[in-house]
């Protein structure tokens, strides 16, 4: 099957798919297109720990051909809330460093109809949404009112602007597998607002169910992470599992 030229870099240790053929070519052509600031990313469903087998542009969130899926990837493939969709577009990611990104994302299907791989753009707008509140900042006028103090609110309006991480992040870009799956645990068992070791068995089964919903549980070593988090036994883990599983 053809390659991507030297710009993207393919993962030579893995078989690609023959279903990813026609988007290598397209990897160098949307680098090109939008920027060095833009990454494209490759992603192979059947092996998450592994699942990026080509990248374009890796700097731009500093992961490798080899890397993990996202925890985005986990929760499409966990939930199928998006088999009606064929992509999405123009959400909020976040990497490990802080940095955000507008992201995309492209089901690529088998004949079957089941996501087999992900075709993925992450673009980093700092640049711009660095210009654009500095337009915002020397065009905003004041709104002044008889009785109006400078400061008092009249000020929001056409000249505010809001920061370049408005809205909920919707995937984060991990840069290994122990990490996804680390972060994923730690953050759903801090949504919870209690310690792990105050916690009821009842809110240690809400736990799980969440971290079943993210789609953790897709991902090799993720029972022992959440046993650690949790302080219970991996056997307790796989028993709360199977309580989430049969609708407890």
């Amino acid at each position: 099957m053809s390659r991507a030229s030297s710009a993207t870099v393919v993962d030579a240790s893995r078989v690609l798919r023959a279903e990813f053929e026609p988007y290598l070519p397209l990897m160098d052509f949307f680098a090109e297109l939008l920027g060095p600031r833009t990454e494209v990313v490759l992603h192979d469903t059947s092996d998450l720990s592994r699942s990026i087998v080509a990248l374009t542009n890796g700097h731009v969130s500093g992961r490798s051909v080899g890397g993990p899926a996202t925890d985005l990837v986990l929760k499409v493939l966990q939930n199928h809330e998006h088999d009606d969709r064929d992509y999405l577009a123009n959400y909020l990611a976040e990497s490990r460093t802080g940095g955000t990104f507008r992201s995309s994302t492209f089901f690529i299907r088998d004949a079957g109809g089941d996501v087999v791989g992900m075709l993925c753009l992450n673009i980093d707008d700092e640049p711009l949404t660095r210009a654009r509140d500095l337009l915002a900042a020397i065009t905003a006028t004041t709104g002044l009112v008889k009785g109006a103090t400078l400061g008092s609110g009249s000020e929001a309006g056409p000249g505010s602007a809001s920061s370049s991480s408005s809205g909920p992040v919707a995937e984060r870009l991990s840069m290994n597998v122990d990490e996804l799956a680390l972060d994923g645990v730690a953050r759903i068992v801090a949504a919870q607002g209690v310690e792990p070791h105050r916690m009821t068995p009842d809110e240690k089964v809400a736990a799980v169910r969440e971290i079943e919903r993210a789609g953790v549980f897709l991902l090799k070593g993720a029972v022992a992470q959440v046993a650690e988090a949790l302080h219970v036994s991996e056997p307790t883990v796989y028993r709360y599992v199977r309580q989430v599983r049969q609708g407890g």
